[in-house]
C-alpha cells in the first residue's frame, strides 16, 4: 500500500507541475505601472515678434493677460491703468520700433492685451493672441482705438470764429488757416530736429514716461522753472513731437527778463507758435478729433521783440527766460464734449496757476517739453514738443536715455512634504509664495534679479518642520549677490547671509518657525554681462544620513549633490536617476509630489491655506485640477478660476 500510495502522489506532483508550466502566465506578477513622465509645467516659452515702427525710437511695452486700462467714459481722452494688475512680462523694442526675442508665460495665456506707455506709439493697447508658441502683434493692426488711422465715426467739434481771438495773442510770427489752425511760417533751418534727434528725444521721452503701472510723469521732471538765456545771440527753435488729446489746444510763447518774474498772464506779451496743436485723436468709442493743425517733425523759430526789433529778431538776449503757454480748447474748431468757455491755461511759470509742464533733456542737450492739459490724468503726454537752441540751454535736468525698466512677476510653489510616499495630496505642507524682479535698460540687458520666497506653514499644514532653499539656474557671471530677509514684523528687508553651495541657496532649515518670513537674494550684473532672466527651483529639505538631504523637488527636476539618493524608486516614487527622471509617480497615482504655478498670488491658492481645508485633496478644492493633472494641455488655468 505505501508503495501504490507513493506513486499516486508521485504521478499527482508530475501532473501539477506540467499545469504550472504550460500556464504559467496565470501566476506570474502583475507587470510594472507606467510611470507618469509629466513635468507639471504652468509655464510656456513664447517667441514675441513686436512692431511699433510708427514710433520710430525704442519703445516700452507690457504684456498682460487681462485688460488693465481701467473703464472710461466713452468720450474721455484719459487712459489709465489699473495700478492692480501686474504685467506678465515686458521688454523695450531697438530704435526702430522692433522686438524678437523669447518670454517665458503662464501656459493658461493665449489671448492677451499689450500696452505701451509711449506717447509716440499709435495704439496704447493691442490685443494679441499666443498662437502656436508666437506672440505677434503690431500697432499697424487694424483695431480700434489707433492714432494715426483714417478718422472713423463723429466729429465731436463746434465752431467759434472769434474763440482762439479772444485769448488777445500775438501772432507776429506769421499767418495761419483760419479753419485747421495750420501755420504758414515752419522753420526749416538748423536748429529743426534731425530725425536721429528726434529718435533720440523720443526714446528719453519714453524713458521717463515707462512706468508699467501708469502713465503719470514722476515729479522730479515738472518744473516751475522757465528755460533761461544764458549767453547773448540765443536762437531757439521748437519742433512738434506728439500728443494724445482730445483738445484742439493753443500754444504760446512769452519772455521776461529773469530779475522781473511776471505774476500773471497779463504781465507778459504772449505770441502764438502753434493755434491749433491737435495731431490727431481718437478714443476708439468712434469719437474723433478735428482739424488736425500740426504733424510731427513741423518746427518754429521763435523770435525776440522789443523796440530796437519791432518786426522780430531770431535772437534772445541773456538774462531771459522763456515760458511757454497751453490754452486748453482753445482753437475756434473746437472739441465740444466738455462744455466749459473759459480758457484753461497750462503754464510754466511757477505761481502762474498751477504747473502743467515738465522739462527735461536728453545727452544731445535738445530739450522735450510735455504738458499736461485740462484732463488731469498726470500723464504730462497731452502736447509734447522739443527745443533746440544755440548756445544751449541747461537749466533743465538731463535724462539718463538708458534709465532702467523693472518688471515683478509671481508664482506659487506648493508640496507635499510625506515624499517618497504619497499622502492627502491637499498641497498645503509648504506652500511658497515666489517673487521674481529684473531690472533691465532700454537694451534689454539685465542689470538686476532678485528672487524672494514667503513660504507659508502652520501647524495644522505639515507635521513636519521642512526646510526651504532653491537653485539657481542658467545663472552665468555676475556682479555682486547679496541675501536680505524680512520676518512678517519688519517694516523693510535687512542684510544677512544665507549658505550658499555653489548655486544652492538655503534660506531656512525651519520653515515651520518662521513662516511668512520673506527671504530674497539679489544679484546684481554689469552692462551686457546677462539678457536672459535666470530661473530657479525651488525645494523643500530635511536632515538625512552622512550630512545628505532628503529633498523634495517639483517633478522632473534633478536633486542637488547633497541629496539622500536612497529614497528615489521607494514606496510610491517611481523616479529613474540614470535616466534623469525625478519626483514622479506612476500614472495611476495622477497627482504630482509638488508643482509650481507661474503667474499665481496667494489669493490663487486661498483655499490651500484655509484650514477647513486640511486633508481634502486639491482635486477637491479646484475641480478642474484632476483634467490638467492628467493631461497638462488642458484646463491650464485650473488655478486662476
Amino acid at each position: 500500500m505505501k508503495k501504490f500510495w507513493l506513486a499516486c502522489t508521485m504521478v499527482i506532483a508530475v501532473g501539477i507541475s506540467g499545469c504550472v508550466d504550460s500556464d504559467k502566465d496565470l501566476y506570474q506578477e502583475a507587470p510594472e505601472k507606467e510611470t507618469n513622465l509629466s513635468d507639471f509645467s504652468t509655464k510656456q516659452v513664447v517667441q514675441v515678434e513686436a512692431d511699433y515702427s510708427n514710433a520710430d525710437s525704442h519703445v516700452p511695452f507690457y504684456i498682460y493677460d487681462k485688460n488693465p486700462i481701467k473703464p472710461q467714459e466713452a468720450e474721455s481722452n484719459t487712459i489709465t491703468i489699473d495700478e492692480n494688475i501686474e504685467p506678465l512680462d515686458g521688454a523695450w523694442t531697438d530704435e526702430q520700433g522692433k522686438y524678437s526675442g523669447k518670454m517665458s508665460l503662464p501656459a493658461y495665456v493665449s489671448e492677451v492685451y499689450i500696452v505701451s506707455t509711449s506717447p509716440f506709439a499709435t495704439k496704447p493697447v493691442i490685443e494679441g493672441k499666443v498662437e502656436n508658441g508666437i506672440l505677434k502683434f503690431s500697432e499697424t493692426d487694424e483695431q480700434i482705438g489707433t492714432r494715426a488711422s483714417e478718422p472713423q465715426g463723429k466729429k465731436n467739434t463746434q465752431y467759434n470764429a472769434n474763440r482762439f481771438k479772444s485769448l488777445g495773442w500775438n501772432n507776429a510770427l506769421g499767418s495761419f488757416d483760419t479753419e485747421t489752425g495750420k501755420i504758414n511760417y515752419l522753420y526749416n533751418g538748423d536748429l529743426k530736429l534731425s530725425k536721429s534727434e528726434m529718435k533720440e528725444l523720443k526714446t528719453t521721452i519714453n524713458s521717463v514716461l515707462k512706468n508699467s503701472t501708469s502713465f503719470v510723469c514722476p515729479q522730479a521732471y515738472r518744473t516751475g522753472a522757465d528755460l533761461y538765456i544764458e549767453k547773448d545771440q540765443t536762437a531757439v527753435a521748437l519742433t512738434a513731437l506728439s500728443g494724445w488729446t482730445c483738445w484742439n489746444s493753443s500754444l504760446g510763447y512769452y519772455y521776461y527778463r529773469a530779475d522781473k518774474v511776471p505774476t500773471n498772464l497779463n504781465d507778459v506779451t504772449i505770441y502764438t507758435i502753434f493755434p491749433n496743436t491737435q495731431t490727431s485723436w481718437n478714443n476708439g468709442y468712434g469719437v474723433y478729433s478735428y482739424p488736425r493743425g500740426i504733424n510731427e517733425g513741423e518746427s518754429v523759430q521763435l523770435k525776440y521783440f522789443d523796440k530796437d526789433y519791432p518786426e522780430g529778431t531770431e535772437y534772445f538776449p541773456k538774462g531771459y527766460k522763456i515760458g511757454f503757454v497751453l490754452a486748453t480748447n482753445a482753437w475756434d474748431r473746437y472739441f465740444s464734449a466738455f462744455k466749459f468757455d473759459f480758457p484753461y491755461y497750462a503754464c510754466s511759470t511757477e505761481g502762474i496757476g498751477k504747473v502743467r509742464t515738465a522739462m527735461f533733456k536728453d545727452s544731445k542737450g535738445n530739450i522735450a517739453i510735455t504738458f499736461e492739459d485740462y484732463k488731469d490724468d498726470q500723464n504730462f503726454t497731452d502736447v509734447l514738443f522739443a527745443l533746440k537752441a544755440n548756445p544751449k540751454i541747461t537749466n533743465v535736468p538731463t535724462v539718463d536715455p538708458e534709465s532702467n525698466t523693472t518688471i515683478k512677476k509671481t508664482g506659487v510653489y506648493s508640496f507635499e512634504d510625506y515624499w517618497p510616499k504619497a499622502y492627502d495630496y491637499d498641497m498645503n505642507d509648504v506652500v511658497v509664495l515666489y517673487t521674481y524682479e529684473k531690472t533691465f535698460n532700454i537694451y534689454n540687458e539685465i542689470l538686476k534679479e532678485s528672487f524672494t520666497l514667503e513660504p507659508h506653514t502652520a501647524d495644522w499644514q505639515a507635521m513636519l518642520n521642512n526646510g526651504l532653499a532653491f537653485t539657481l539656474k542658467d545663472l552665468g557671471s555676475y556682479q555682486n549677490i547679496t541675501d536680505s530677509i524680512k520676518t512678517s514684523n519688519d517694516t523693510k528687508f535687512k542684510l544677512t547671509n544665507f549658505v550658499h553651495e555653489n548655486n544652492v541657496v538655503i534660506l531656512t532649515e525651519k520653515v515651520k518657525d518662521n513662516s511668512k518670513t520673506q527671504y530674497k537674494v539679489t544679484i546684481e550684473y554689469k552692462k551686457g554681462q546677462k539678457t536672459s532672466e535666470t530661473s530657479i527651483d525651488a525645494f523643500i529639505f530635511r536632515p538625512s544620513n552622512n550630512g545628505t538631504r532628503l529633498e523634495i523637488h517639483i517633478p522632473m527636476q534633478a536633486p542637488t549633490a547633497k541629496a539622500d539618493m536612497t529614497y528615489f524608486n521607494t514606496e510610491d516614487d517611481r523616479s529613474d536617476p540614470a535616466k534623469g527622471i525625478y519626483y514622479v509617480s506612476d500614472k495611476d497615482k495622477i497627482y504630482p509630489f509638488a508643482f509650481f504655478l507661474q503667474g499665481a498670488n496667494l489669493s490663487d491658492v486661498e483655499k490651500l491655506l484655509t484650514k477647513e481645508n486640511e486633508g481634502i485633496a486639491i482635486s477637491e478644492l479646484y475641480p478642474k485640477f484632476i483634467g490638467w493633472a492628467k493631461n497638462n494641455n488642458t484646463n491650464k488655468d485650473w488655478y486662476k478660476k
